[in-house]
């Protein structure tokens, strides 16, 4: 499998985020926020009018945030009923996570291969990155920051068909982990990967791909996956105050 996903690798393969500049920007990201937070369960409904309502801005733009937001998985659009959060089942999420397994693991000897000393570099800025978003209160930012880091290290294998599937893979991991974390575990994945990166120094792939293989079990054992609770959730009260 290993050779089915090595190619050339790519010499321009790292871009900076862009701030949120849109109004539909900051509703998606506050809907992805309260979902990291465990503020909105998965199954709620999302009306349009309601969301346009509660953030101030058009219906149109509120459409365009949940389309965007069902894009990333984390919203499902049902015709004639509306936009409701993903609801992934837990047999779902074990999938998911064994998904991840096979392709990220599979990549290891392509990503030694191709690692440079700016590449190195690049992935200890995100480190530091991680840390400081995992003292933030922002959850969603910080789930999406620990997230990137793997998508990060996929891209130095320099296969962009490899790479769509597994930022896929990314999107709705992080909503499985939003949805089914245990409350209380301690968010430190920056030291973590800070030791992947150290293996990485080392160039040994066979290492790198014990230690992610390690790392993502650690992840899926910190996940109750049982059926989550539905409940009835006021998006005015919840989103009374947006930031932002």
């Amino acid at each position: 499998m290993t050779a089915s996903v090595r190619s050339r690798p790519s010499t321009k393969r790292r871009l900076p985020a862009r701030a949120p500049q849109r109004p539909e920007d900051r509703v998606r990201e506050e809907i992805h926020h309260a979902i990291a937070d465990g503020r909105l369960p998965p199954g709620t409904r999302l009306p349009e009018e309601h969301v346009a309502e509660v953030f101030g801005v058009s219906r149109a733009r509120a459409r365009v945030a949940l389309q965007e937001l069902a894009h990333d998985k984390v919203v499902v659009l049902e015709p004639n009923r509306g936009a409701f959060v993903a609801k992934p089942s837990p047999e779902e999420a074990r999938q998911i996570f064994a998904a991840r397994r096979l392709i990220e693991v599979a990549l290891a000897p392509a990503v030694v291969d191709s690692l440079d000393e700016a590449a190195l570099a690049h992935l200890r800025a995100h480190v530091t990155l991680e840390r400081e978003t995992e003292l933030a209160p922002n959850r969603y930012r910080g789930l999406k920051t620990s997230h990137d880091f793997h998508m990060q290290v996929a891209r130095l294998a320099g296969n962009s068909v490899v790479e769509g599937f597994l930022a896929e893979l990314l999107v709705r991991s992080a909503l499985v982990t939003a949805i089914y974390e245990r409350p209380g575990v301690e968010h430190c994945s920056h030291a973590i990967h800070a030791h992947l990166v150290d293996i990485l120094e080392r160039r040994d792939a066979d290492a790198f791909g014990a230690a992610l293989a390690e790392h993502l079990d650690e992840i899926e054992t910190h996940l109750d996956l049982v059926e989550p609770v539905e409940r009835e959730v006021d998006l005015k009260t919840l989103f009374r105050s947006p930031r932002g």
